[in-house]
């Protein structure tokens, strides 16, 4: 993803460079009086190289920009979380399309309900800012973990901080796991 914007961005440098050199080369004729005499093909010429740049540029800031971006928010694009039985089977799936935020308790508001007696009414809530999730400690009561794909340690979260998720990270809720995918 770094290798897509460097490449845009040197693109884009010589493409500006060929617009500068192009402008400064029609300048230079213009003021000479060269634009109406022999070197008409040449200035013709510059001309176009002049607007291919101009164009050329526009087309890379409005069309390949956006198109990292979007590259770039579908490899961390968070599709659901599955709540992982003691064998790591999963139990429920919970669908993240068109959401905003979950709330995760024993509540008649929750989205992710996990079915013990211990759990408090509300545990956490996971919001979304624009393309990335965040999960937020509600409850001081209860614990509330996060464990990192790929690390071993289970971090507990600190109430009111907001912590952004990744595909893989598990959540541990008292002894209830819900995966990231």
């Amino acid at each position: 993803m770094k290798t897509t914007k460097i490449f845009v961005s040197v693109i884009s440098s010589i493409l500006l460079a060929f617009f500068l050199i192009a402008f400064a080369l029609f300048a230079y004729n213009y003021y000479h009086g060269f634009i109406f005499s022999v070197y008409f093909i040449y200035n013709l010429f510059l001309a176009q190289l002049i607007v291919f740049s101009v164009v050329a540029c526009l087309i890379l800031i409005f069309v390949a920009m956006p198109l990292y971006d979007k590259m770039r928010g579908a490899t961390n694009e968070i599709s659901k979380i599955v709540l992982l039985s003691e064998m790591n089977v999963p139990v429920d799936e919970y669908t993240l399309f068109g959401r905003t935020y979950m709330l995760i308790g024993r509540s008649e508001t929750s989205y992710i309900s996990l079915g013990t007696d211990r759990v408090a009414n509300e545990y956490a809530v996971i919001n979304r800012v624009k393309n990335y999730w965040y999960i937020e400690r509600v409850s001081d009561e209860r614990n509330v973990g996060l464990k990192r794909a790929g690390e071993q340690y289970v971090y507990k979260l600190k109430p009111g901080l907001c912590y952004k998720l990744q595909i893989n990270d598990t959540i541990y809720v008292e002894n209830e796991r819900l995966l990231v995918i």
